[in-house]
């Protein structure tokens, strides 16, 4: 592990205050923290650098915006101290939703404020200047076609499976071509980036994939079984933001990502009647 010049970074910073390391669910930063603050360091991932930058114009953006996110205090990518960029944010002391033992009631209405959290986002944040391009493009497979193709060499669904799936894929396919509003995103909400404390929640973490997208996108990760929970705190009145038919691409995307999971892996099954019940629930 490399030995980051922490004490160097905090003194800089007129950061005072015993540190240590805390411990990352992520690969993309190495994280050091005081009482009251967070440092984080870019690692060598191939994605870190990018999304150290993408994270240091909206967490603000989304910060200033009410959004329910750590406040940055300082961000630097000149390489002085470190040859990698860092950030240094205020603390937030909760827990990670996805290692929180919670119960179902309380999964229900984190999930939720969640929602609530998203639309606020989706209707707050309507500029985020971005001069040298740094914010990520969220985008989505719009074909599914070859990724279908390397599940069947890998031998890793059989042929009911592969069919349903076929099957699927037909039926989603035309709700992608329809025009999507374009609205600022999150692009990343799955539960090991939310942060709670005995059941409520604390902040929505790590940015590195936001910029302007699908809306839908921000429900990409959210469990089937609570997507009623995040539409409430979303609010019914504003559904509508989400453009036609919006879970047509909740599943599209689940279908998109569970079949990556299948192609490495066979214990990694594809719930295809599971996808199909939620869809004959919202029709």
């Amino acid at each position: 592990m490399p030995t980051d010049p922490v004490d160097v970074i905090l003194d800089f910073h007129g950061i005072a205050g015993p540190w240590k390391p805390l411990k990352v669910t992520g690969a993309a930063n190495r994280i050091y923290a005081t009482e009251d603050i967070v440092l984080r360091i870019a690692t060598e991932h191939r994605d870190a650098v990018v999304d150290a930058r993408t994270e240091s114009l909206a967490a603000p953006a989304a910060f200033a915006a009410g959004i329910m996110t750590p406040r940055l205090i300082a961000f630097d990518d000149s390489g002085r101290l470190v040859n990698r960029p860092y950030s240094i944010w205020e603390r937030v002391h909760a827990e990670t939703f996805g290692l929180a033992n919670l119960t179902p009631g309380q999964r229900g209405d984190l999930w939720q404020q969640v929602g609530t959290q998203i639309s606020h986002l989706h209707s707050k944040v309507v500029s985020c200047p971005d001069p040298n391009g740094y914010l990520d493009t969220p985008l989505r497979e719009l074909s599914l076609d070859s990724g279908l193709q390397q599940l069947v060499e890998s031998g890793h669904a059989d042929e009911g499976t592969v069919r349903e799936i076929r099957l699927l894929i037909r039926d989603l396919s035309p709700y992608l071509s329809q025009t999507c509003p374009q609205l600022f995103v999150h692009n990343d909400l799955h539960e090991m980036n939310i942060m709670c404390q005995a059941g409520q929640l604390r902040a929505l973490l790590d940015w590195g994939d936001a910029g302007w997208g699908d809306p839908t996108l921000d429900f990409a990760a959210i469990p089937l079984d609570q997507i009623s929970a995040a539409r409430v705190g979303y609010g019914a009145s504003h559904w509508r933001r989400l453009g036609d038919a919006p879970e047509a691409r909740f599943i599209w995307d689940r279908l998109h990502s569970a079949m990556d999971d299948g192609i490495e892996s066979p214990e990694n099954e594809i719930p295809v009647r599971e996808y199909r019940r939620f869809l004959d629930e919202v029709a």
